[in-house]
C-alpha cells in the first residue's frame, strides 16, 4: 500500500482495554470536541515534478461516550486523469475509560470500475464484514477472526491516535495502530522522535514527530519473501506529525511524509485545521 493510500484511506484499535487512557479520561471530564482537517497529497510526477495528487477532509465529533468520524478523499490534478478515485468513509464507536471501541465502519469507493462498498460491524465477540461487489479473494493468508478482533477500522485508529489512548511517557506517539479495513489487517507502529514548534498555514504550535513503520499482517496479495523484502526496503523512512491541541490531550495527525527509493518524496499535509469544544461551537452558531 502506498503512503498516500495509507494516509487517506487509513490512517488503529479496539475491543481490548488500552494501556494508557489519560487523554480519554480528560475528555470525559472536559466535555465534547469537534475537529475538522483538510489534507492534500503531494507526490512526484515524471517531468512535472512534485504535484498535488489528492485531497481529503476529516470531520471528527468526540463526546464523553461516543465518536463519529467522516472523511472524503479524491484524486486530483494529473493523477485524476488516470485514476477516478473518490472515497467516502464514516466510522462510529464508543469512548470508554478503557479506550476506544469501534462499532461500525462504512466505506464507499467510487473508482469508476468496481464502485465497492465495505461495511464492518464490531462487537466484543464478533466482526461482521459485508462487501459489495465481493472481493476476488480475501488475501494470502486471509485475515482471521482473532486478527479482526484485535484491530479497529482506519478512522477509529485516527480517533485513538487523537485521544492519545495508547501513549506512554516513554512513547508519547502511542500505538501500535492495529488496523482492519474489511480485508487487510496491518499495523502502523510509531516511535517518538522529537517535539517541535510546528509552523504551517493550517497549524502553528507544539507538535510530535513520530517515526512510522507500516507492517502487513494478513489479507494482502500473494507475494514471495523476496518481493516483500524489496517492497519494504523501498521506503527509506516515513514520519508522522501530530498537532498537540488542548495542552497536548488531543493529537490529530497533520502531516505524513516519506521517501521512497523508486518514487521519491511523498507528502500528505494539513491545509486547514479547526478545533472547538462542541459547547462553544453550538453557542457560536446560535448567535
Amino acid at each position: 500500500m502506498g503512503l498516500i493510500s495509507v494516509a487517506i484511506a487509513a490512517g488503529g484499535f479496539l475491543t481490548l482495554p488500552m494501556a494508557g487512557n489519560g487523554a480519554i479520561s480528560a475528555l470525559l471530564v472536559q466535555g465534547p470536541a469537534h475537529i475538522e482537517i483538510d489534507y492534500e497529497g503531494i507526490v512526484p510526477v515524471p517531468v512535472l515534478g512534485r504535484t498535488r495528487a489528492a485531497s481529503a477532509s476529516l470531520v471528527m465529533d468526540l463526546t464523553q461516550r461516543s465518536y463519529d468520524v467522516t472523511t472524503y478523499a479524491r484524486a486530483e490534478g494529473v493523477v485524476d486523469w488516470f485514476v477516478d478515485y473518490n472515497l467516502a468513509i464514516v466510522s462510529t464507536g464508543a469512548i470508554t475509560p478503557y479506550g476506544v471501541r469501534p462499532l461500525r465502519y462504512d466505506s464507499a469507493n467510487r473508482d469508476g470500475a468496481k464502485n465497492r462498498r465495505v461495511i464492518v460491524e464490531f462487537s466484543p465477540a464478533e466482526v461482521v464484514v459485508s462487501v459489495t461487489p465481493k472481493y476476488g479473494d480475501w488475501g494470502f493468508p486471509a485475515t482471521t477472526k482473532t486478527q479482526m478482533l484485535e484491530a479497529a477500522d482506519p478512522l477509529s485508529a485516527i480517533v485513538e491516535l487523537t485521544l492519545r489512548a495508547d501513549a506512554t511517557q516513554g512513547n508519547p506517539c502511542g500505538g501500535p495502530m492495529r488496523i482492519f479495513d474489511g480485508k487487510q489487517r496491518y499495523d502502523m507502529r510509531l516511535k517518538f522522535i522529537q517535539r517541535i514548534n510546528f509552523r504551517s498555514k493550517a497549524y502553528s504550535g507544539p507538535a510530535l514527530i513520530c517515526d512510522l513503520e507500516y507492517v502487513e499482517i494478513a489479507g494482502f496479495k500473494s507475494r514471495s519473501a523476496e518481493q516483500k523484502a524489496r517492497d519494504q526496503a523501498d521506503m527509506k523512512w516515513s514520519h508522522l506529525t501530530l498537532a498537540e491541541l488542548n495542552g497536548g490531550t488531543l493529537t490529530p495527525p497533520i502531516k505524513l511524509e516519506g521517501r521512497s527509493k523508486k518514487r521519491g518524496k511523498m507528502t500528505v499535509q494539513a491545509t486547514r485545521l479547526s478545533y472547538s469544544p462542541i459547547a462553544q461551537l453550538t453557542s457560536d452558531r446560535s448567535r
